[in-house]
């Protein structure tokens, strides 16, 4: 078990609500193809955002990478997802803090499309729920050089992840 790391986020790394500081920001939602009805429970905060879906058939974080690429200067990245405790589901990519490092070029390069004191929010089943989860997230912080934030809420998926 790697040792905790200081949080971008500046306190807790789980969100309950979405934060004021994507509400109004330059930002774009990912949903993971396995996602069934996402748009039935997306928040008014969301629902103005250009929502773009992963194919189920590709690497999730290529295709993260690409559109990050066309949506330069971000400063809120959400991510709807499947995920259990210390692991999510993207494209065919199942990240996990085991496989972490297998991607962290790639994951590192995401700095240079998001600003500064950018955000990324994940909503995906208990991702953070206990220890191993939150060593995930502050790997993913750590990597990629924004505030990641998972938000509790139920994601429903095909996988069962």
């Amino acid at each position: 078990m790697p040792l905790p790391i200081q949080s971008f986020c500046g306190s807790s790394s789980e969100a309950t609500a979405l934060p004021k500081f994507c509400q109004n920001s330059k930002a774009i939602v990912v949903v993971d193809a396995a996602i069934k009805n996402y748009s039935a429970w997306l928040t008014h905060s969301l629902e103005d955002l250009e929502v773009h879906r992963l194919n189920d058939q590709e690497e999730g974080i290529a295709q993260i990478q690409m559109l990050l690429h066309h949506h330069q200067r971000l400063d809120c990245l959400h991510l709807i997802c499947e995920g259990a405790p210390g692991q999510m589901v993207l494209g065919t990519t199942q990240l996990s803090e085991a496989n972490l490092w297998v991607y962290a070029d790639e994951l590192r390069q995401w700095r240079d499309y998001l600003v500064h004191d950018a955000e990324i929010l994940i909503y995906g089943c208990d991702l953070a729920a206990n220890r191993v989860g939150q060593a995930f997230v502050s790997w993913l912080e750590l990597l990629t050089g924004v505030c990641v934030r998972v938000l509790g809420v139920t994601t429903v998926g095909t996988r069962g992840v």
